[in-house]
C-alpha cells in the first residue's frame, strides 16, 4: 500500500514504513534544563487501541522510537491555519536561504555567501544591531519591509516565473 488510507490510524506503507495519519490537539509543551523541549498531543479516543501503544517509549537512558513529523494547524472550519511571523524569525529564515545570500550580493558591495554574511546585510540595512530589534522598531521593519522583503520575494517571483 503506497498511500494512508485510514484517518487517526498507524498504517503500513511502501517498504514496511509505519506512519500515523490522524488529527491531533496540542495539550502542552515545555522547555526544561532536564527534560529539553517536549510537546504532547492528544489522539482521538474513538480507536480500539492506542495508535502509538506497540513503540518503545524513552526511559532513562535508553532511546525511545524515533518519528518525523510535519503538522500543519487546522482551524475549526477545516481551512489551514497560519502564525504569524514576527519579523525577527522572517529575518533568521532569510539568513539562512542561499537563494538570499545571492539577492543581498546583487545590493551590496560585499559578498554574502554565508549565514552570518547575510545576517550582517540586514542588520547594517536596517540600522540595528540583532533582528530581533526588527519586532520593536518601526523604522527598522520599514527599512526592512521595503528595502528587503518586498524586493527579494520580487526577484524570486521573477525567477520563479522563468523557469
Amino acid at each position: 500500500m503506497d498511500t494512508l488510507e485510514n484517518q487517526g490510524t498507524v498504517t503500513d506503507i511502501k517498504d514496511n514504513v509505519i506512519a500515523y495519519q490522524g488529527e491531533l490537539m496540542l495539550t502542552g509543551w515545555s522547555d526544561t534544563s532536564t527534560r529539553g523541549r517536549t510537546v504532547t498531543f492528544q489522539v482521538p479516543e474513538d480507536e480500539p487501541e492506542h495508535p502509538f501503544k506497540s513503540f518503545v517509549l524513552r526511559q532513562g537512558k535508553r532511546s525511545g522510537t524515533r518519528f518525523m513529523a510535519v503538522l500543519v494547524q487546522v482551524n475549526d472550519d477545516e481551512s489551514i491555519g497560519h502564525q504569524e511571523e514576527h519579523p525577527s524569525q522572517q529575518a533568521a529564515r532569510l539568513c539562512k536561504n542561499p537563494r538570499f545570500w545571492h539577492w543581498a550580493s546583487e545590493h551590496t558591495f560585499d559578498t554574502v555567501a554565508s549565514e552570518d554574511s547575510a545576517r550582517y546585510f540586514i542588520l547594517s540595512l536596517c540600522k540595528i544591531s540583532s533582528r530581533s530589534e526588527l519586532d520593536n522598531n518601526q523604522q527598522a521593519r520599514k527599512v526592512f519591509d521595503y528595502q528587503i522583503v518586498q524586493p527579494f520575494k520580487t526577484y524570486i517571483s521573477t525567477v520563479e516565473a522563468q523557469l
